[in-house]
């Protein structure tokens, strides 16, 4: 693989073209930079506007994020080219790891309960939380006050909405209020569904139907301007008579009736924050409890078994009663800032344990073409567990313009049940960031990476489970050099801002929880370097964007090497908000991605190493989006979008089957799409 500089030149030539005259930019629509490029978040009105609701439309438009297929219960997301489990997933601070089925997403998400959506990406800060070895995703929900109207005490607000290409309807329903003037409570309901789905050049797909409840209940209670504890409690169901692998390739006819399949996740914290005058004290605690789950019919088919050639073959016929598998964590954050002698330290603790479980009602009895019948017992009852204790400390201390961040973390990380393992690591962390002049910013960032063993998927584990030889904890190194420029001077606008970073990091003896129970499956060393860049500029009524991004990895197998299938994809996004009237909002997006080239070598069945060359079609896809508040009704408001507005046949690199070049074995993306929304607020 070869790295385009010219498609850095072609984003940032492309940025300066984006003028215009009378342009604003509104908190309701921005996409924006927290700490520029360390930090992207999209805010809540955004996903409203655009009619979000998977883990693609929030996140895909984002430079070093992608997020994989086109059903919502098969998505999984990567953080510069490598899959979530390596980075830091949480909800209001909730971890979210742990991954249930191979085939489908590790997310169980309603995206209109967020009020926000941050990615942290890199590794140089210790307070992107255990296992941030490619940055952080962190899903904020909404508060009594971010719905409330000036002035009110209560309110509710209801909103229906469909679409065209998946058969999407949803209603919702909200209602908030502050009781007192300490205690404040919210309720959000929301049901979806979706039905067949349309891709080009094929017959819609029958087989992947799903329906989604979900409830989010909160109060917040304010002991005083400082002090703020508050109770979440949330639950998200999605399941349906559908394809059990959500990622794998649907059907357009049906011969019988899928058997059922859901995932569920309940989450509850109690977070308490005190934001107090005293220099020494700026606490949060958030102590929590998340399970996974997922549920299977009981069902009655062939019984397939692999044979000396690798091959599956059908041997009679197996019955598998109801069974639900489960992934809890129960989890302590403490985190505090205090000011001494000028410096700000911030120092914490993180704790969790994670644990597995299957629960079938019933044996699994299984009978061979010879007649022969055995039973056996799925559930697990007494899993494999997973501890983490870790610390970690950082100050900032500034040297004329030069800004130094150092911090350190301490991990000790123990695996039980099934398993006998303890790992600790110290990880050290620096950020230097130098504002050359009053418009230049340079930063690097390095930082050591640790993560011990994930525990495997729920599926795959039984009760005669256990660890293999030599296994090992994640580690490595990350590096990066990012620059920003202020350009709102010489470009005369209220805001523009343009930005590039390079990086490169490592990650030994790379983990994958699929099908990996011994805890050694597939290990392999990763180097990946790659780079982002983008412009973004505000004015008047007008904001806009373009960013680029590009990585390129590396697989050390030992014996061979090859690159990382799910790299090497040149990928440019750009978008433009124009705010037409008090009434009207207009967007627009684009994401070009270029056609990949990678080399795949590995050992096959026959023991022989060999090399395949693997090709990925470019496309490019563009979205339009219009939001309409009329001031004659208030509390209304219109949302109709397209996506896919010209219908293209595309299929994303990272999907099931063209992450290694079979587009075959694959759907095309979802078609032409046409959203539309009402929602009004009493």
């Amino acid at each position: 693989m070869k790295f385009k500089y010219s498609a850095i030149v072609l984003a940032l030539l492309a940025s300066n073209t984006l003028q215009a005259n009378e342009v604003k930019q509104l908190e309701m629509s921005k996409v924006e930079a927290i700490d520029e490029q360390a930090s992207i978040e999209v805010s809540g009105k955004v996903l409203e506007l655009k009619q979000v609701n998977d883990l693609k439309g929030a996140l895909n438009n984002l430079a070093g994020v992608s997020v994989s297929n086109g059903s919502r219960y098969g998505q999984k997301t990567y953080l510069r080219g490598v899959e979530e489990h390596s980075a830091n997933i949480t909800i209001d601070g909730v971890r979210q790891d742990g991954q249930l089925f191979h085939h489908s997403g590790n997310q169980v998400l309603d995206t209109s309960m967020f009020k926000a959506v941050s990615v942290e990406l890199g590794a140089a800060s210790v307070l992107s939380g255990y296992g941030a070895i490619t940055g952080a995703i962190k899903y904020q929900t909404k508060n009594p006050s971010d719905l409330l109207a000036p002035g009110d005490t209560f309110g509710a607000n209801g909103a229906l909405g469909m679409d065209t290409a998946t058969e999407f309807r949803q209603v919702s329903i909200n209602g908030y209020g502050r009781i007192n003037e300490q205690l404040s409570l919210l309720t959000m309901i929301t049901a979806n569904e979706n039905g067949d789905i349309d891709t080009p050049n094929a017959d819609p797909i029958v087989n992947k139907h799903s329906e989604l409840q979900s409830g989010l209940v909160k109060a917040v209670y304010d002991f005083d301007r400082a002090q703020t504890l508050t109770l979440n409690l949330q639950s998200v169901k999605d399941g349906g008579n559908r394809a059990f692998s959500g990622e794998k390739p649907g059907m357009s006819e049906l011969e019988k009736e899928e058997l059922y399949n859901g995932y569920q996740r309940d989450t509850y914290s109690l977070m308490y924050i005190n934001d107090s005058a005293d220099p020494l004290l700026d606490l949060y605690i958030n102590a929590y409890f998340n399970e996974k789950s997922m549920n299977r019919e009981q069902s009655t088919g062939a019984n397939w078994i692999r044979d000396d050639q690798g091959q599956w073959q059908e041997d009679g016929t197996a019955f598998y009663p109801e069974r639900d598998y489960f992934y809890q964590t129960t989890g302590l954050d403490i985190r505090n800032t205090s000011l001494v002698n000028g410096l700000a330290w911030t120092y914490g603790l993180e704790s969790f344990k994670s644990e597995q479980r299957i629960e079938a009602k019933g044996l699994q009895k299984t009978t061979t073409a010879q007649g022969e019948v055995s039973t056996r017992d799925l559930s697990v009852a007494n899993g494999p567990t997973a501890r983490l204790i870790g610390a970690y400390i950082q100050t900032e201390v500034s040297v004329g313009e030069l800004i130094i961040t150092p911090g350190i973390r301490y991990d000790s990380y123990q695996l039980g049940g099934a398993y006998d393992l303890s790992f600790n690591k110290l990880s050290p962390k620096l950020l230097a960031s130098w504002q050359a002049n009053q418009d230049l910013n340079l930063t690097l960032g390095y930082g050591q990476t640790f993560k011990g063993p994930g525990l495997p998927e729920v599926l795959m584990i039984n009760n005669q489970t256990s660890q293999g030889e030599g296994v090992e904890a994640e580690g490595g190194d990350y590096l990066e050099l990012k620059g920003k420029y202020d350009l709102a001077g010489t470009l005369d606008l209220q805001s523009a801002l343009v930005y590039a970073n390079v990086y490169q990091f490592t990650i030994d003896d790379s983990f994958h929880p699929t099908k990996n129970t011994t805890l050694t499956r597939g290990r392999f060393d990763l180097k990946n370097t790659g780079a982002e860049a983008g412009f973004r500029f505000s004015h008047q009524q007008l904001s806009g964007y373009i960013n680029y991004s590009y990585n390129d990895g590396e697989r050390d197998y030992s014996d061979y090497k090859t690159d990382d299938l799910y790299s090497g994809t040149h990928e440019v996004n750009i978008g433009l908000t124009y705010q037409a009237s008090d009434e009207w909002l207009l967007g627009w997006d684009n994401s070009l991605v270029d056609n990949a080239a990678l080399s795949d070598t590995y050992i096959n069945r026959q023991g022989e190493l060999v090399t395949e060359v693997i090709e990925k079609v470019g496309y490019g896809v563009a979205n339009l989006w219009v939001s309409y508040e009329p001031k004659s009704v208030a509390g209304l408001r219109i949302n109709v979008a397209m996506d896919n507005v010209f219908d293209k046949a595309y299929q994303h690199h990272k999907s099931f089957g063209m992450y290694w070049g079979n587009a075959e074995y694959n759907d095309n993306e979802v078609g032409r799409n046409i959203k539309a929304s009402v929602s009004y607020q009493f």
